[in-house]
């Protein structure tokens, strides 16, 4: 960081660049995360699917009393 002056704190321009940097990190994580929800919610989906068209095959599958 830029020191200003004397008084030990940095400029202005500096802290504005330093928060934005944050602003972006936090920003990049949110959207990892969201990635890895969004992944794990269509996997479950996926399995729900998966058991559904088992479990509606082997209905199927049984004879018909009659």
């Amino acid at each position: 960081m830029k020191i200003k002056g004397q008084s030990g704190s940095p400029d202005l321009q500096t802290q504005l660049e330093s928060l934005l940097d944050q602003v972006w990190r936090s920003e990049d994580d949110w959207q990892l995360w969201d990635r890895i929800d969004a992944a794990v919610q269509q996997d479950a989906l996926r399995t729900q699917r998966a058991s559904s068209a088992t479990t509606d095959l082997a209905a199927d599958a049984q004879p018909a009393d009659g």
